[in-house]
């Protein structure tokens, strides 16, 4: 059921809804599904309920689904250009489903006036038709959360207000980090790390910090909306929908953390180096894995900036030490009976300069205008040993010639 709710979520639905008239009868509101155990889920969602009794209509609006059968759909994914629309669910489909996850949904039922509702759901229609449903999903500024934070703001203009200072003093990255160490995620937490850049570690303020879900219901607790020349609550009533449906889940934590993982091949490579350094003879072979492993990353870190439009992955300081030039030089790497003195000056000099830079990538690891994640910090450590190896051992050999 999973694979099939999974499916259900991200795709488009055949849900049709007709023009029509809310009754006075009808309510609006946020529904905030918490974090689920699979890596997209890791944040949340956010959507819009519509429920009015009187006309039969009980419906939910949904930001950030995609079209599996979108030409060339795995490129556009990871290029970021793939198109993402607005899909519609009944809601008993939607609660149901969220329940099997073990997700919990908590809904405010928003103080919006007749006319304001109104609004709302025909924006959401007009939303919703064919050639309307696309839009370029952004991470951080346009998606789930923000789109109906937009949707609400267009509605209601200068009569909604949101607090400016709830949630305006971290990065996107920083908060990331809360939300995937929260769900005991510290391998995602890592790999996005990695993977995004400097605008990462922008300060959100109050109306950037909306791109998660659960600022975003925090915020509109603390908004106010203008009626009869008063300002009230924006939320009317706050329910949490399936809580008594819910087991009660026990996180399992991960048995092995990237720190627990790099710590230890740190102290490995420093056994193996200090091994290697009383041999007289040693081959390079695993220095031309290790060292072609952190080019690819390097080159991944590349394609990512360069070549892709989520908006987030540009300006990357993590390609300073993953340094994409590594693979292939590492692969130039011979026996130390092989290889002219020339070959072997020249790499010398390469790993002694890639050495030093590691060391001055640690000194100022806490002036960089992005977040460096600190499990990192033994992987760039054993990077230096080596190279530093790499140089005392190819120049030994040098001057014996």
């Amino acid at each position: 059921m999973k694979k099939a709710f999974f499916f259900a979520f991200f795709a488009i639905f055949p849900f049709t809804l007709s023009a029509q008239t809310l009754s006075t009868n009808a309510k609006i509101s946020l529904l905030t599904v918490s974090p689920g155990a699979e890596l997209y889920s890791t944040f949340g969602h956010s959507a819009f309920r519509i429920n009015d009794p009187q006309q039969r209509l009980d419906v939910v609006f949904n930001y950030g689904a995609f079209d599996f059968r979108t030409e060339g759909f795995y490129i556009k994914f990871l290029r970021g250009t793939l198109p993402y629309q607005i899909s519609g669910n009944y809601f008993e489909n939607d609660i149901t489903g969220w329940t099997q996850e073990k997700r919990s949904v908590t809904e405010q039922i928003l103080n919006l006036s007749q006319a304001q509702k109104q609004g709302v759901y025909d924006f959401l229609q007009n939303n919703y038709l064919p050639q309307n449903r696309e839009y370029a999903y952004k991470f951080f500024y346009d998606n789930c959360s923000t789109r109906l934070r937009d949707v609400l703001k267009r509605v209601c203009t200068d009569s909604l207000t949101f607090s400016k200072t709830i949630h305006a003093d971290s990065s996107y990255r920083q908060w990331i980090d809360v939300y995937a160490r929260k769900n005991e995620k510290l391998w995602a937490d890592f790999g996005m790390d990695l993977a995004i850049g400097e605008p990462s570690d922008r300060n959100t303020g109050a109306n950037g910090a909306m791109f998660l879900p659960d600022n975003l219901m925090d915020a509109f607790d603390n908004a106010k909306i203008q009626k009869d020349s008063t300002w009230k609550p924006l939320v009317l009533e706050k329910i949490e929908l399936n809580k008594g449906m819910l087991p009660i889940i026990v996180k399992e934590k991960e048995l092995i953390t990237p720190n627990m993982l790099f710590w230890t091949f740190f102290f490995l490579v420093l056994i193996f180096t200090f091994y290697q350094f009383r041999k007289t003879r040693n081959s390079f072979i695993f220095d031309k894995i290790f060292f072609t492993i952190a080019g690819i990353f390097g080159w991944f870190i590349f394609v990512l900036w360069f070549f892709t439009d989520h908006g987030v992955t540009e300006n990357n300081l993590n390609i300073i030490w993953t340094y994409p030039l590594l693979f292939p030089i590492a692969l130039l790497l011979k026996k130390e009976n092989s290889g002219s003195p020339p070959d072997r000056a020249w790499l010398s000099k390469h790993f002694l300069a890639y050495g030093i830079i590691l060391i001055l990538f640690l000194i100022c690891w806490k002036l960089f205008p992005q977040e460096i994640n600190y499990s990192l910090v033994p992987v760039v450590f054993a990077l230096a040993v080596r190279a530093f190896y790499i140089w005392w051992r190819l120049r030994k050999k040098l001057s014996s010639f």
